[in-house]
């Protein structure tokens, strides 16, 4: 999927978005968490490290570990001209050396270790204090 398709679902209802992509009931696991996003039900759609995150019925987050898929996704942010400075840096649970460029009001967020994606996450427009209250749970103490 392009950033655009992963985006369009948001304009989906919970029955829509089911219908559209064809979701069996082992793709979907409830009562699950994603940072502050509690209680969560979690649908995956492929074998890859995608996840669709909804909250009474309504998607709230799309993260996504694919190497491959956030490479192209990244990319393609930063093509369409949206990857200047991002509104905040937050430490990124990823590891210590990773940091989260948090794009809010594109609904874009990337966790990246030097100039490596671990993860992206994909949700609706917000302000950057509405993603801190919302979305971002501050990682715990790195231990070795």
């Amino acid at each position: 999927m392009t950033l655009g398709e992963y985006r369009s679902n948001f304009s989906l209802t919970w029955h829509q978005f089911i219908a559209h992509h064809n979701v069996q009931p082992n793709q979907i696991l409830e009562d699950v968490r994603y940072e502050k996003i509690i209680p969560a039900t979690r649908v995956q759609l492929s074998s890859k490290d995608e996840y669709f995150f909804f909250r009474d019925n309504e998607l709230m987050l799309i993260y996504i570990s694919d190497s491959a898929l956030t490479q192209q996704l990244w990319a393609e942010f930063k093509e369409a001209g949206n990857a200047g400075m991002p509104a905040e840096r937050l430490r990124s649970r990823a590891g210590k050396t990773s940091n989260q460029n948090i794009f809010p009001e594109q609904g874009f967020t990337v966790s990246m270790h030097h100039d490596e994606v671990d993860f992206i996450e994909i949700y609706a427009p917000q302000s950057l204090d509405e993603y801190v209250a919302n979305i971002y749970r501050e990682p715990g103490l790195f231990k070795r």
